[in-house]
């Protein structure tokens, strides 16, 4: 049992690496480092698998994960006592609520983008796509770290391991400002000046 556990566990957590680094390579590609700027039908449709992908992914990492926490506890009740398994619950459960936001609001703006709107139009939107890859990127990355690390079974205090989560998210927002808000935005924002001004 434990170990089909196991290997649904880590197919799952593979399956939503590949998908988080296919979608922010197409992302990336088309709207920061591309002369031409051009995020095409085919390139939402590339991300809106992966997200889909990511969802599927993160179901069965709840469900293997639950069963892990039931059967350690069934063989030693002293199991849920490990600090990083309530670390590694607090940041998937971040990354689901993040999940939600994803669907809800950067989902549609993608699909706006396709249409040759601007993906970021204000300083609010600006934070809300960067904090959101910020905590997706450092969550997963962290989650499977935690996964595999053995040597942090015990001895590790709960405010440690997820302060280390809450570090690299703000390391990782911070570098995200490189790209700047015009960069990101490219051509498109060149346009819509160009029809905006009339010349005169």
């Amino acid at each position: 049992m434990k170990l089909a556990l196991l290997y649904i566990h880590l197919l799952s957590l593979a399956v939503a690496l590949g998908s988080i680094f296919i979608s922010e390579h197409v992302i990336s590609e088309r709207l920061i480092f591309s002369r031409q700027k051009k995020f095409t039908v085919d390139s939402y449709d590339t991300v809106l698998f992966a997200s889909r992908a990511i969802s599927i992914s993160l179901l069965l990492l709840w469900l293997t994960g639950i069963g892990f926490v039931v059967l350690g506890y069934h063989n030693d009740p002293l199991y849920i006592e490990n600090q990083k398994i309530w670390a590694k619950v607090s940041i998937v459960l971040l990354i689901s609520i993040n999940g939600l936001y994803i669907h809800r609001r950067l989902i549609p703006r993608l699909a706006e983008v396709v249409q040759g709107n601007l993906l970021i139009r204000n300083a609010a939107e600006s934070i809300g796509l960067r904090l959101s890859l910020s905590v997706s990127l450092a969550g997963w990355l962290l989650a499977a770290f935690y996964g595999t690390a053995k040597f942090l079974n015990q001895g590790h205090p709960y405010e440690e391991l997820f302060g280390l989560y809450l570090v690299i998210v703000a390391i990782i927002f911070s570098c995200s400002y490189v790209a700047r808000d015009d960069i990101i935005n490219g051509q498109r924002a060149q346009e819509s000046g160009s029809v905006s001004d009339p010349g005169y």
